[in-house]
C-alpha cells in the first residue's frame, strides 16, 4: 500500500473513529464488544488458572497480554518453540504474568479484562499485542484498530498507576491483503499514541525482516510444522528472543528499574531499524522541535529538505535553531531557495525513522533530499547500545526507503558519516571508517540516489583534523559547513 493512500486511510480512520480520536476513550466502534470461548475446555481453563495465579501473585511488574505468540512464552519444545529460556531471561526475574491465549482477538482479552484476569494485579507496565487474529478473520483495519483501543482504553480504566507498551501487530506470509491491513492498523496506532502519557506504541516489525525488506521466514516456525503447509505467523525460538531484545530497551525504560539483561548485551535485534521518539536528553525541547516540523509541513513547499541529527540541526535554517553555526555557508548555498531542516540533536536512525512516520515528510515534494544521520549510532548510553557499522548502515537504509515511499520524485544524496575526534587514534574513527566503507558498497553504485563522502576534505593528509573546521570534534564550525556547501554545490544540488 503507497503511503500517500495509506496516510489518508489513516486519517479516515482517525476522523470517524471516537475510540482511536480521543484519549483514553474506549467508545464502541467495530468488533470491541466482548466475546468468549467457554465452549473451548483449554480456553476455560486457562481462563480459571489466570485468575488463580492473579490471586497469589498480586504484585508483578510486568503482565504480558495477548494471544499465541504471547501464550508461547509458556513452550520449553526444542528447537523451534523453546521459548522458556527468552522468559526467564528478560520476564521472570521482573515476576511477569502471562495473559496471552491461543486464538485470541480483541474481542476475547476484552472479555477476559471484563471477567477479572487483572483483578487485584497492580503491574508497573502492561506490554499488549494483539491483532493479528482480527485480521485473519478478516476484521478491518478500522475494526481491529478500535478493538485494541478499547482494550487500551480498559487498562487505562483498571490499571490508572499502570503504563502500557502497545505492540504493533507483527508481520506474517499469510496473505498479501492481511499484510496490507496490519500495515494500516500499525499506522493508525501509531499516529494515535504518538505523544501519550500512559501508552507507548512500539513497531518491532523490522526485527523480522531480511536485508531486502521481505519477511524473514526463517525465524517462523510455523513452515516447518511437519504434515503442515503453514505461512509464517509465529516467530520461532530465535524470532521470539529477537522481539523480546527488541522490546527490552523501552520496558526498561518504562519500568525504571534494574535491568535483567544489560542493554550492551542486546546484539540479537538491530535497535537502528526500531522506530522510537526521543532517547537522549539536549539543550533544546525534542517534542517542540517535531511539532514545529509538522506545523511547517503545512504551510511551507520546500525545494530542499535536510535530515539528520545535530550536525544538520546546528546548519541554520527553518525552523529556527538556538544554535545556528553555519548561517553563511547556508545562504551561500540555498540562497533563497526554501529549504526544511528536518536535523534533531542527539538522533539516531531510530529516531528518524520514528519522526518520518509521524509525518515529517508527509505531503511534501522537494527537489532534493539531503540524508546526513547514524554517527550517533555509534555510540552508547543508559539509553541505548552502540550500534554496530552493519546496524548503522541497515538503519540509514531504512530511512532511505522511508523517503522514497513518502516523497518518491525527489533525490536523494546520502552523506558518508564526518569524522569525529582530532586524531585518527580517536575511538570512533575505525567504526565510522567501516560505516562509510558498507555505506559505500552498498550505496556508491545506486542510480537511485546520489553517495557523497567528504571527509577527507575535514582531514589533513595524516588523517589529523583540519584546524578551524569543526568547533568539538564532531560539530562543524562555519568553515566546515562551508566544505558541505561547496560538496553539494559541486554535486548539482538543484535549488
Amino acid at each position: 500500500m503507497r503511503i500517500a493512500v495509506l496516510a489518508a486511510f489513516v486519517a479516515g480512520l482517525l476522523a470517524v473513529s471516537p475510540a482511536l480520536a480521543q484519549p483514553g476513550v474506549a467508545a464502541a466502534c467495530g468488533p470491541t464488544a466482548p466475546a468468549e470461548r467457554l465452549s473451548e475446555p483449554w480456553w476455560t481453563a486457562r481462563h480459571a488458572d489466570v485468575l488463580a495465579q492473579a490471586t497469589r501473585r498480586p504484585d508483578p511488574e510486568v503482565v504480558l497480554l495477548g494471544d499465541s505468540i504471547t501464550h508461547n512464552y509458556e513452550k520449553a519444545k526444542l528447537p523451534d518453540e523453546n521459548f522458556q529460556p527468552t522468559w526467564q531471561r528478560f520476564y521472570a526475574p521482573r515476576h511477569a504474568l502471562n495473559l496471552g491465549f491461543g486464538g485470541d482477538t480483541t474481542q476475547h482479552v476484552l472479555w477476559r479484562l471484563r471477567h477479572g484476569e487483572l483483578d487485584g494485579v497492580t503491574p508497573k507496565v502492561v506490554v499488549l499485542l494483539i491483532g493479528t487474529n482480527d485480521t485473519a478473520q478478516h476484521h478491518s483495519a478500522a475494526e481491529t484498530a478500535c478493538g485494541i483501543a478499547a482494550i487500551v482504553g480498559e487498562l487505562g480504566q483498571r490499571l490508572p498507576g499502570a503504563k502500557v507498551l502497545l505492540l504493533g501487530v507483527l508481520p506474517s506470509a499469510i496473505s498479501p491483503a492481511k499484510s496490507a491491513t496490519d500495515a494500516a492498523v500499525n499506522a493508525a496506532l501509531a499516529m494515535r499514541y504518538a505523544e501519550n502519557a500512559q501508552v507507548r506504541y512500539l513497531d518491532v516489525g523490522a526485527t523480522f525482516l531480511a536485508r531486502d525488506g521481505t519477511l524473514d521466514t526463517s525465524i517462523f516456525y510455523d513452515p516447518r510444522l511437519p504434515g503442515r503447509n503453514a505461512k509464517a505467523l509465529h516467530p520461532d525460538t530465535v524470532g521470539q528472543e529477537r522481539m523480546a531484545e527488541a522490546i527490552e530497551p523501552t520496558l526498561a525504560a518504562l519500568l525504571q528499574s534494574a535491568r535483567p539483561v544489560p542493554l550492551a548485551e542486546l546484539r540479537n535485534a538491530n535497535t537502528a531499524v526500531i522506530p522510537v521518539p526521543k532517547l537522549e536528553q539536549d539543550s533544546y525541547d525534542w517534542h517542540a522541535r517535531h511539532h514545529a516540523e509538522l506545523a511547517l509541513n503545512g504551510t511551507t513547499r520546500p525545494k530542499i529538505v535536510l535530515i539528520g541529527d545535530s550536525i544538520t540541526h546546528f546548519w541554520a535554517g527553518p525552523p529556527v535553531a538556538a544554535r545556528r553555526n553555519g548561517p553563511r555557508a547556508w545562504q551561500r548555498l540555498f540562497g533563497a531557495s526554501p529549504v526544511l531542516n528536518l536535523g534533531f540533536g542527539w538522533d539516531r536512525t531510530q529516531n528518524v525513522l520514528w519522526r518520518l512516520r509521524q509525518g515529517e515528510l508527509r505531503g511534501l515534494a522537494p527537489h532534493e533530499v539531503i540524508l546526513n544521520i547514524g554517527t550517533n549510532n555509534l555510540t552508547g548510553t543508559e539509553h541505548a547500545r552502540a550500534s554496530t557499522p552493519a546496524e548503522v548502515v541497515e538503519g540509514i537504509a531504512a530511512i532511505v526507503a522511508e523517503v522514497r515511499r513518502e516523497t518518491p520524485g525527489s533525490r536523494i544524496t546520502l552523506m558518508a558519516i564526518f569524522p569525529r575526534g582530532a586524531l585518527p587514534t580517536d575511538a570512533l574513527r575505525a567504526p565510522i571508517a567501516e560505516t562509510n566503507r558498507l555505506l559505500a558498497e552498498r550505496f556508491a553504485h545506486d542510480p537511485s540516489l546520489r553517495y557523497l563522502d567528504i571527509g577527507a576534505r575535514f582531514l589533513k593528509p595524516d588523517g589529523t583534523l583540519r584546524d578551524g573546521v569543526m568547533l568539538d570534534g564532531t560539530h562543524p564550525s562555519e568553515a566546515g559547513y562551508t566544505i558541505w556547501a561547496d560538496a553539494l554545490a559541486r554535486a548539482g544540488l538543484r535549488r
